[in-house]
């Protein structure tokens, strides 16, 4: 049993303690010069019970080790109190500290009155409406304050309306690099046009690059340094996907560890440990617990601004002090560029054809409907309807450059002398079937020889007529066959102008919402001024199967054009244009065209339609008071010029009948006649003597014949009266004969005859 409290055993724990004390000295004065995290202190110890003794180990932090624990306490205070401190939300995201000294409540905002007056902002959005967003981007890293999170953006757009003014602003604005003050004075000074728009950029929030956690399966002291030993050395990309950790860590890499950030600066990538410093924070790494790779937040400044198809950009920037909401007194040097010419980050395709190929335009639909300034149905009022009368209106026609290439006089007067022949050659027909009828009955051969000649002369006289009533039918007939467009019946059409309505407004100070457009509804009555019966139709309906009836409307609805619009430099936009109804070119919204014919009439109503709610939705107003128009009395609803035209055609078949008849002798055959007036039924005698053909033969005794010739009757009769002899004898003197010609026996008796004698002189034989 030892011995408790005696001198041996007093002297032997004052040599331990001597020991501790000396190895604690040496200990201390280890931790004050090394660079490692602890130093280790091992101190033997005697049980005063038992008398065992044992070696307890004591971990000293090193005076290197307290000074980073102090260093990153220091940097996370000063951090936070000069506003550059972030903390975790729940969301998960990282936001910056700001820091207020003395917290106190604003003071009350005092003497602001209400405004009188407003004043304009550009306000360029368009760009904002396409997709994809066409965008550019700058790199403002160490341009504008770290904290800062918003950029002032002016951009100058200037107005390139075609390829001139696009390739002066490629020649004289690009690469200029002037001030906001000198590049609007040039453009002002070269007579430019530009528009101006103001815009605070938000800068876009940076997300993590890096994703990766980091297991802690083990802490170890090795060499007198505290090493963290992990589950794996690797992560990834944030953006790729899927995920692929093919990042190793490094030297230099910071990991997070709750809300302290640590970071390596030893590593052994063999054995998976890492041994870290602490930098902003003060929590304690354990084990089972993860680090978290980890970059610092708002580390990039890459601002987008978007822009649109065909611009012309002059861009300039300024930084915001977000502390106090103060943006920099002067903005940055132009910087210009045509967006057409830029190209497709990672391709090859320009932002035109990109734009043509792949964008949807909302924006430039929104900008035409700003410059179009269209008024929506909603806020529409209804206008007027027209106020006219019958009289505003005609009956014209409106086909008559069919006759515009003929000589309408001339085809006129044409025709007037085609009668007049006619009826000469009708008289001369006529008188000459009654001189023929009158030479029958005459036995004066002087008189029958005197109207032959009469006789003769008319008909060489209708012969001529014909001639010229043919030369006049088919000159008729040969201008129609030209001109057959001109045997088109005529086509009439209503025609006229109505008063347009003046516009009405909403209220006093909007704008006049003008009438730009009318509904003609017309209908056709009977000449007593009733309407057509209706026909009905009918249909089954697929949904119910019930036969449906329709009565089929005769009214006829026809829209007019709309009123055109014109741009207004001054006021740049479209406005409505005014009619012109002097110009014989325009069509105006306020003329009619109503087919119409002869025994027609026609009801006639219209509506106003307003530009409110153009072009799905537009306001009209009720149908005004109906009219009826009449087709005149005067228009005579033929083509006098066709009708002379198509009868001189006619006639011409007429005429090349005759003609072919005349050249077989047809027509002389027939006009051979003479009335028999000794015959009870009229009949002609079909041919005279002069004009009818006889072959005369010489003949021997023997009847062998000798010679033949061909002559006309009469003048076989003739010759044949004077060539042959009749011998007769006197009855009262029994030996006496006489010989006389034919002829003198025949002329004898036609003597005896007309004389009234009642003997024959025959005293003379031949």
């Amino acid at each position: 049993m030892a011995n408790v409290n005696s001198f041996t055993e007093v002297v032997n724990q004052l040599i331990d303690n001597v020991n501790i004390s000396l190895e604690y000295a040496q200990k201390i004065n280890e931790s004050l010069t090394t660079q490692d995290d602890t130093v280790i202190m091992s101190i033997q110890q005697t049980n005063p019970v038992t008398g065992d003794a044992s070696t307890v180990t004591y971990s000293i932090p090193s005076y290197h080790n307290v000074i980073n624990k102090v260093n990153a306490t220091s940097q996370t205070v000063d951090t936070f109190v000069k506003g550059k401190g972030v903390v975790l939300l729940n969301d998960g995201t990282y936001r910056q500290v700001l820091t207020i000294p003395v917290a106190k409540a604003p003071t009350k905002i005092t003497n602001i009155y209400a405004p009188t007056k407003f004043k304009t902002r550009d306000n360029w959005f368009f760009e904002s409406m396409m997709e994809p967003q066409l965008i550019v981007s700058f790199d403002l890293k160490n341009k504008i304050d770290d904290r800062s999170d918003r950029v002032t953006v002016k951009r100058v757009i200037f107005d390139n309306p075609n390829d001139e003014e696009t390739q002066w602003f490629l020649d004289n604005v690009i690469g200029m690099n002037k001030s906001y003050y000198d590049t609007i004075t040039y453009l002002n000074t070269q007579g430019k046009r530009f528009w101006e728009d103001d815009e605070v950029q938000e800068l876009p929030l940076s997300t993590t690059p890096y994703t990766g956690s980091f297991i802690i399966t083990d802490k170890r002291t090795v060499s007198g340094k505290e090493w963290y030993y992990l589950d794996t050395m690797n992560y990834g990309i944030t953006s790729d996907y899927p995920v692929v950790k093919d990042h190793q860590l490094t030297l230099g890499d910071q990991l997070r560890y709750g809300n302290s950030i640590w970071v390596i600066d030893d590593i052994q990538i063999s054995e998976k440990r890492v041994h870290v410093i602490p930098k902003v924070g003060l929590d304690n790494p354990t084990i089972n617990a993860s680090f978290d790779i980890y970059t610092t937040p708002f580390s990039t400044k890459m601002l987008d601004i978007p822009v649109g198809y065909n611009e012309c950009n002059i861009i300039f920037l300024k930084g915001v002090n977000d502390d106090y909401n103060i943006i920099a007194s002067e903005w940055s040097d132009s910087i210009e560029f045509y967006t057409n010419n830029l190209i497709i980050s990672g391709g090859v395709d320009t932002l035109e054809t990109y734009y043509h190929n792949f964008v949807s335009d909302f924006g430039l639909q929104l900008e035409g409907q700003a410059k179009e300034k269209f008024i929506p149905a909603y806020f529409g009022v209804v206008p007027d309807a027209p106020v006219f009368t019958a009289d505003n209106f005609s009956v014209t026609q409106i086909n008559t450059q069919v006759n515009a290439a003929l000589d309408t006089t001339a085809v006129i007067q044409t025709q007037q002398q085609i009668e007049s022949t006619k009826t000469i050659i009708n008289s001369l027909k006529s008188t000459i079937s009654q001189q023929k009828a009158t030479l029958v009955g005459l036995t004066d051969p002087g008189e029958r020889a005197s109207l032959n000649t009469i006789i003769n002369d008319n008909i060489n006289t209708l012969s001529q007529r014909t001639i010229e009533y043919q030369s006049y039918v088919q000159s008729l007939a040969t201008l129609a066959y030209e001109n057959s467009a001109a045997l088109i019946d005529p086509k009439y059409r209503i025609r006229g102008f109505f008063p347009i309505p003046n516009g009405k407004q909403s209220s006093p100070s909007s704008p006049v919402q003008e009438v730009v457009q009318f509904d003609l509804c017309y209908r056709y009555l009977r000449l007593d001024g009733t309407a057509n019966p209706l026909n009905t139709y009918t249909y089954t309906d697929p949904s119910t199967g019930q036969v449906l009836t329709g009565v089929y409307s005769d009214w006829v609805i026809v829209p007019t054009p709309m009123k055109a619009r014109t741009w207004d430099s001054t006021l740049e936009r479209y406005i409505w244009a005014t009619e012109n109804i002097a110009d014989g070119s325009a069509i105006n919204i306020n003329q009619i065209d109503i087919p119409i014919q002869k025994g027609e009439m026609v009801e006639l109503k219209i509506r106003s339609i307003s530009e409110a709610g153009q072009p799905n939705n537009p306001i009209k107003s009720d149908w005004s008071p109906s009219v009826i128009i009449e087709f005149p009395a005067n228009l005579t609803g033929s083509n006098q010029v066709a009708n002379i035209l198509t009868g001189a055609s006619s006639e011409e078949t007429t005429i090349k009948l005759e003609e072919t008849l005349a050249s077989t002798g047809m027509t002389t055959h027939i006009n051979d006649s003479v009335p028999n007036p000794n015959s009870g039924t009229g009949t002609y005698f079909k041919h005279q003597a002069p004009f009818i053909a006889i072959t005369h033969q010489s003949k021997t005794v023997g009847n062998t014949i000798v010679s033949e010739n061909t002559t006309d009757l009469q003048t076989y009769i003739n010759d044949m009266a004077k060539n042959t002899y009749v011998t007769t004898r006197n009855p009262y003197e029994s030996n006496q004969s006489y010989t006389f010609t034919l002829e003198k026996i025949i002329n004898e008796l036609v003597r005896c005859t007309s004389a009234n004698f009642n003997y024959i002189n025959l005293s003379q034989s031949v």
